[in-house]
């Protein structure tokens, strides 16, 4: 799929950045021996430390002897300035983007079923209980790309990106390891995933991979467990070698178990 999506399209220029930098094909990056010799920073500012990420911090605990095991050598980094708490409240900038984005989008197709961000809340087609307050906040914004703190906001975006980026140089480090999540994904029925992790590199724009590090302890309501994933994030155009990274683990330790629902599979033997 990777190999699909890589590419230069003028409709979205920042692809310009990667002219000269995508492999023929990302495929002969999974090496199941990706992990030896590999420095991995463990980020711990984004590890939680309180009762509701014990059951994370025992899979991760698991995940990174396994990464040892495998030949990984683990150096622990710890920024405050990564703690994605403090991320979304303070950097992100979905709520002044997004209804210029969505209004550009909508212009360019040919029958849209709305035209914009505000008729689109006019119809009331959408899932309320997620996403009114958003929507109504977005579109209260007349020009949020000219908004002060907007601007602001991108200045230490770029103070992010910079400092991420040296935090893996001044370690000589290939990527670092985090919990997709500080704490097990809510029930279903609840509306909000507290401590993401994941915005780390949704505001970088750096690569990350995510992929199964195993399981909490079953209950009653979860008879497996529930899955927790570790995340690996390199610096731009690094995807060659977090594919080497992500592969070799997963080899090592087939952590992925299809839920319980998952009906058996019907295999029809051919013949030539």
């Amino acid at each position: 799929m990777l190999d699909v999506m890589v590419g230069y399209d003028p409709d979205d220029p920042v692809t310009a950045l990667g002219i000269g930098r995508i492999p023929r094909t990302y495929t002969a990056s999974l090496d199941r021996n990706g992990l030896k010799g590999a420095r991995i920073g463990v980020l711990r500012t984004l590890f939680g430390s309180g009762p509701d990420h014990q059951e994370v911090n025992r899979v991760m605990a698991s995940a990174l002897e396994v990464l040892k095991q495998q030949g990984a050598i683990l150096v622990d980094v710890e920024d405050a300035a990564f703690d994605t708490g403090k991320l979304v409240n303070d950097l992100d900038v979905q709520k002044y983007e997004y209804k210029f984005v969505l209004n550009n989008y909508l212009k360019a197709q040919p029958n849209p079923p709305v035209h914009s961000l505000a008729e689109l809340i006019a119809t009331g087609n959408y899932h309320k209980p997620t996403l009114e307050k958003f929507l109504a906040l977005a579109q209260s914004y007349e020009d949020g790309l000219n908004e002060a703190d907007y601007k602001d906001r991108r200045v230490k975006l770029d103070d992010l990106r910079v400092r991420l980026a040296n935090a893996m140089a001044k370690n000589n480090l290939v990527a670092l390891a985090y919990p997709h999540q500080k704490r097990l994904p809510v029930m279903i029925g609840e509306m909000n995933q507290a401590e993401r992790n994941g915005i780390l590199a949704s505001l970088t724009g750096f690569p990350a991979i995510t992929v199964p590090a195993g399981f909490s302890t079953p209950t009653e309501s979860a008879p497996i467990g529930v899955p927790v994933g570790i995340e690996f994030l390199g610096p731009p155009f690094s995807e060659p070698r977090l594919l080497q990274i992500t592969y070799g683990f997963e080899q090592a330790t087939h952590a992925r178990k299809p839920p319980q629902s998952t009906p058996p599979l019907n295999y029809i033997e051919v013949r030539n």
